[in-house]
Order: C-alpha cells, then sequence, then structure tokens
C-alpha cells in the first residue's frame, strides 16, 4: 500500500543501508522486509489492518514480524 510517508521511509532507509555498507555492519532490512511483506500479504492494498494498527503503529502481526527479523539477524 502507498503511504504518505513511503517517500521519507525509502529516504531514511536508505542512508541506513548505505551507513551500514561503509561500516561493514549486519543490517535488518526492515523496510525491505515490511515492503515484501506487504506484496506478498495485502492484495486489496489496504492502507492499514495488515502490519500495522493505522498505518504507522505497528499491530501484533507488524511486531511478530520485527521480532522475528531482529533475532534473525543477531
Amino acid at each position: 500500500c502507498t503511504n504518505e510517508l513511503d517517500g521519507d521511509l525509502n529516504l531514511y532507509s536508505g542512508f541506513v543501508r548505505e551507513l551500514a555498507a561503509k561500516y561493514g555492519c549486519k543490517l535488518c532490512d526492515l523496510r525491505a522486509a515490511v515492503m515484501q511483506h506487504n506484496a506478498q500479504h495485502n492484495p486489496a492494498n489496504a492502507p492499514h489492518g495488515i502490519l500495522t494498527t493505522d498505518g504507522v503503529h505497528l499491530n501484533d502481526a507488524g511486531n511478530a514480524l520485527v521480532a522475528k527479523l531482529l533475532l534473525e539477524t543477531l
């Protein structure tokens, strides 16, 4: 789903990816994972309810995805 904050989120995520690459840091790319999840699980392009309650704040499924990805990265 397109969110009015997508531009900023993509910009910030790009900065974090660049820093991780520059300093050889491990990266848990939550932005890429959320975008991939939404592409697979949000065929109706719903603005919220998939991983967020309101398009910004994570719901239980969103929190579970973030926890899973962080554990895998760590």
